[in-house]
């Protein structure tokens, strides 16, 4: 989901436009975010965003004279100083964001960099918290366990008790053991993350993280706004440990109505699952099935009672199944595939509030 998204984002920004590529190519830093200025005050109809070295776009802004960008005329001092302070940060954002499905590291570090002008300003402003959200949308999408730790621990003040701050924490511990699959990495990170991993699953790392996760997550069961979240992570991350019995007792928290609907379809597919672990096969079925009448084209679920049918010896029912699936291929319609990626599903409706602030 979260492979699916970021490369929605770039497509939105795209454009075959030979002077947008020459902007980036051939231009200056200050040319692409003049272009992205532009673009957001509607004087320009596409801009691309794509970067394709980070590290490079960060020096590069590091190196930038502020004076340089455009500014309404009228403003003063230090309203010009603000204005630029915004658009130099949600630029840095957005590039970072368009290029995290590939290089999640990198993007991570030029978020980093902007994230010091953001928080070092005093005190924190509607667009500084705007900002934070959506940054923490991005890394969480990233899939980054060590860069997301890196990240929460610089932010302090206000933001540092956002609820959503404090369910990030859990959500950190919880990625150091994601799968590889749904990684959005290249494949030679994929191979260094496995690599790590081997040597501190040995020393019992993955254990201790998922410990960790479920303290925080347990803390945030104490918090109204993300109560809901907190116990649905704490039911998978017992799930993933064969506690079947606290994971479905962790569920009943999560309730039937919450104002996120995939929080819903994911209770019921991963109680779906714990039922399975305890071979109660009609429970798990009853789960999928409802599970089902959320999402009916979401793999994860028609997966399972694929293999609920194949098991019962409805090898026909269960073939129709696989075949359906295979010709809706879509991984964007299943709420599983964005789960480790956490709030990378808030990306668009927040990244949209920190340009309204920033016009």
């Amino acid at each position: 989901m979260a492979v699916a998204a970021a490369v929605l984002l770039a497509v939105l920004f795209h454009t075959a436009s030979p002077q947008a590529s020459a902007l980036q190519t051939q231009g200056s830093t200050a040319s692409l975010i003049s272009a992205y200025a532009d673009w957001l005050h509607g004087a320009r109809k596409e801009v691309d965003l794509t970067v394709f070295d980070l590290d490079a776009a960060r020096q590069d802004l590091g190196r930038l004279n502020p004076e340089v960008l455009p500014g309404p005329r009228g403003l003063s001092t230090d309203e010009l100083r603000e204005m630029r302070r915004r658009l130099v940060t949600t630029f840095a954002l957005e590039i970072a964001a368009v290029g995290s499905h590939r290089h999640a590291s990198a993007a991570g570090r030029l978020i980093e960099w902007a994230c010091q002008y953001v928080r070092s300003h005093s005190p924190m402003n509607d667009f500084d918290r705007a900002w934070e959200l959506a940054a923490l949308a991005a890394l969480e999408g990233s899939i980054d366990s060590e860069g997301l730790h890196a990240h929460l621990t610089h932010l302090h003040g206000p933001f540092a008790d956002d609820p959503r701050v404090q369910l990030a924490y859990g959500v950190a511990e919880e990625q150091f053991n994601a799968p590889s699959e749904t990684l959005t990495r290249s494949l030679a990170a994929i191979e260094l993350a496995r690599a790590k991993q081997e040597i501190v699953r040995s020393a019992g790392e993955d254990a201790r993280a998922f410990d960790r996760a479920i303290g925080r997550y347990r803390e945030g069961l104490k918090v109204p706004a993300i109560h809901a979240e907190a116990a649905l992570r704490l039911g998978h991350v017992q799930l993933m440990l064969r506690h079947y019995d606290e994971a479905l007792a962790a569920w009943n928290e999560v309730g039937d109505s919450p104002a996120d609907p995939a929080l819903v379809y994911l209770a019921r597919l991963f109680r779906g699952l714990a039922f399975e672990g305890l071979k109660r096969d009609d429970e798990a079925r009853a789960a999928y099935q409802s599970a089902a009448a959320l999402s009916p084209s979401a793999h994860s679920v028609n997966m399972r009672l694929a293999v609920l049918a194949f098991r019962d010896g409805h090898l026909q029912q269960s073939q129709q199944t696989i075949e359906r699936l295979l010709t809706d291929d879509d991984p964007r319609r299943d709420p599983w595939w964005s789960y480790y990626a956490a709030d990378w599903r808030f990306w668009y409706p927040r990244i949209a509030r920190v340009r309204e602030l920033l016009k």
